[in-house]
C-alpha cells in the first residue's frame, strides 16, 4: 500500500512540475557584482538566456560572422570566487573547494568548446588563442555553491528520497554564477559583457542533488548550448533561456 502511495505521490509531483517548465519561481536573484567587468548599463538583447547583457553600440543587430569567423573560449577565471559569502564561511574546507573550483572551471571551458565545435551547421569555429576575425569570450565563475552543502531535508533516514524532495529542497539548492565579456580578439577592446546565476534545476525527485555538482553541471550544459545557439544564429534570432525544472531525476 504504501509502495502505491509513493508512486501516485510521485506522479503527482511531476504532473505539477510539468506545468510548470516554463515557469520563472525557480530562477535566481542575480549575484552581486564583483568587478569582473567594466560598469555597463544593462540593455535587452538577443542573449535572453543571461540574466544581464550589454552590447557595444558598434556591433548591435549584427550578425556575428561578419566581422568574426571563429571564437576562443579563454580559460576561466576563479579568482573571484573567494569573495563570495558560502565561501567566506567553510573555514578550513575552502583549501578543497578551491581544487575542486579549478577542476570545475576546467571542465566548464571544454564544455563550452565542445557545444561550439558540436553545434549542427556551426558557422563560427574554435580558434586557438586571440587575433584577428577572433572574438574573445572570458569567463569568470565567480559563485559555485554544491548541492550536498545543504543535504536535502526530503532524504529518510534510510536514504531514499521521498516523492516530490524535488519541490522540498529548493531553498537548499546549490547554485552557480558567472560573469563574462567578449573582447576584439584584434584590438582587444571589451564589446559585451554578461552576467548570469542559476540555481539547480528543480525536480520532482531531485536524486541529482545529492551529489556535489550535479546541478552545477547541468547548468553548464545549459550556458554552453546557448551560447552556441548565441554565436551561429542570426540577429533576429532570440536565444530563450533553459527551464529551471526539469522532469529527469537526476
Amino acid at each position: 500500500m504504501k509502495s502505491k502511495h509513493l508512486i501516485a505521490a510521485s506522479g503527482l509531483a511531476a504532473l505539477a512540475i510539468s506545468g510548470m517548465t516554463s515557469c520563472s519561481m525557480f530562477d535566481a536573484k542575480p549575484a552581486a557584482n564583483t568587478g569582473f567587468n567594466p560598469t555597463t548599463a544593462p540593455m535587452t538583447t538577443r542573449a535572453a538566456f543571461l540574466q544581464q547583457t550589454w552590447v557595444d553600440a558598434k556591433y548591435r543587430g549584427k550578425p556575428i560572422n561578419e566581422r568574426f569567423s571563429s571564437v576562443y573560449i579563454a580559460p576561466v577565471n576563479t579568482s573571484y570566487m573567494g569573495k563570495q559569502t558560502w565561501w567566506q564561511q567553510q573555514g578550513e574546507r575552502q583549501v578543497q573547494l578551491a581544487k575542486d573550483t579549478a577542476e570545475f572551471a576546467q571542465k566548464m571551458r571544454s564544455q563550452f568548446n565542445q557545444a561550439i565545435a558540436n553545434y549542427p551547421g556551426g558557422k563560427m569555429k574554435l580558434a586557438n588563442g586571440p587575433g584577428p576575425g577572433v572574438l574573445v569570450i572570458e569567463l569568470a565563475l565567480v559563485e559555485l555553491v554544491p548541492s550536498k552543502a545543504y543535504w536535502n531535508a526530503g532524504a529518510t533516514a534510510a536514504g531514499f528520497v521521498i516523492p516530490g524532495a524535488g519541490f522540498l529542497s529548493i531553498a537548499g539548492a546549490g547554485s552557480i554564477a558567472m560573469e563574462g565579456r567578449a573582447r576584439d580578439g584584434k584590438t582587444k577592446k571589451v564589446i559585451a559583457t554578461f552576467k548570469d546565476r542559476r540555481n539547480d534545476k528543480a525536480a520532482p525527485i531531485n536524486i541529482g542533488s545529492y551529489t556535489w555538482y550535479h546541478g552545477a553541471e547541468t547548468n553548464v550544459a545549459d550556458w554552453a548550448a546557448e551560447f552556441a545557439e548565441l554565436l551561429n544564429t542570426p540577429p533576429d534570432h532570440v536565444v530563450k533561456r533553459a527551464s529551471a525544472v526539469t522532469l529527469k531525476p537526476w
